[in-house]
């Protein structure tokens, strides 16, 4: 892990639980990764190590790197939005904001990112309507946080807390946790940064974030579609929050909300 961009982590973390199961109703065909490739991807920016940017091509309305629902495109997977690449995590959402700018893109919505989860039939989780054990990478165990590690940040003893308490998955590497649309890894993994579609009457709450993380949720064990966590402001950082981007999708090509 390196220094570039890595950030104070100051969110409370949650709690996992017990899972119940039923089987997939849509799983999405994936290629098997490679479970040594890639390292924690713990800033927002890239370096060095970051693989050459590929020519994208236009899908449906969307960049091919995108899912289209409705009147936008939402990424396929959490920041940096790569298969096979961990999930950008110790940023806040202005971070998020700004990495999405860059590429043509912004910060979902919280109304987009809900949608985008539910699917067309308004399921509770990406996969249907019943929580299942280990279907996503949200049932991991909380590691105790030293936050006075953390406030060390930006020096290496906050560095090195960050990557101990480090816990997400390869994006994609979760076949079945998918929504009907084929986006990835909605719930759990990283938590994921949206704007609020709600005006909040808090200066400075204009964000939330969603999807919980691998860890579970406070109060809710099994984190679902609505859950939301609307405590932070968005200048806030944590250890375990990243994002995913959208767009609007092309004109003239839309399909059923």
């Amino acid at each position: 892990m390196t220094k570039t961009g890595l950030a104070l982590v100051l969110l409370t973390a949650c709690g996992g639980a017990a899972r119940t199961a039923e089987p997939p109703s849509m799983p999405i065909p994936v290629e098997p990764l490679d479970e040594n490739a890639g390292a924690p991807r713990l800033e927002p920016g890239g370096g060095p190590e970051s693989p050459p940017a590929r020519v994208l091509s236009i899908v449906d309305g969307c960049l091919d790197d995108m899912v289209p629902i409705g009147g936008y495109c939402i990424d396929r997977y959490e920041a940096p939005n790569v298969r096979g690449e961990l999930p950008l995590a110790l940023v806040t959402a202005y971070d998020g904001e700004a990495w999405c700018t860059e590429r043509g893109k912004r910060l979902c919505t919280q109304d987009e990112w809900v949608r985008a989860c539910e699917g067309p039939h308004g399921r509770s989780f990406p996969y249907g309507n019943e929580h299942r054990d280990d279907v996503c990478n949200d049932d991991k165990g909380w590691i105790l946080v030293h936050w006075k590690a953390l406030a060390k940040w930006p020096r290496d003893p906050a560095l090195e807390e960050a990557t101990r308490l480090f816990q997400a998955d390869m994006s994609g590497a979760r076949a079945e946790c998918v929504s009907e649309e084929g986006v990835a890894d909605l719930t759990g993994n990283v938590a994921e940064w949206v704007r609020r579609s709600t005006p909040s009457s808090r200066p400075g709450y204009d964000h939330v974030l969603k999807g919980c993380f691998w860890a579970g949720c406070y109060k809710d064990p099994h984190p679902s579609c609505e859950f939301t966590n609307a405590a932070h402001p968005g200048t806030f950082r944590t250890y375990e929050a990243g994002f995913r981007c959208c767009s609007r999708r092309a004109s003239g090509v839309t399909s059923p909300p």
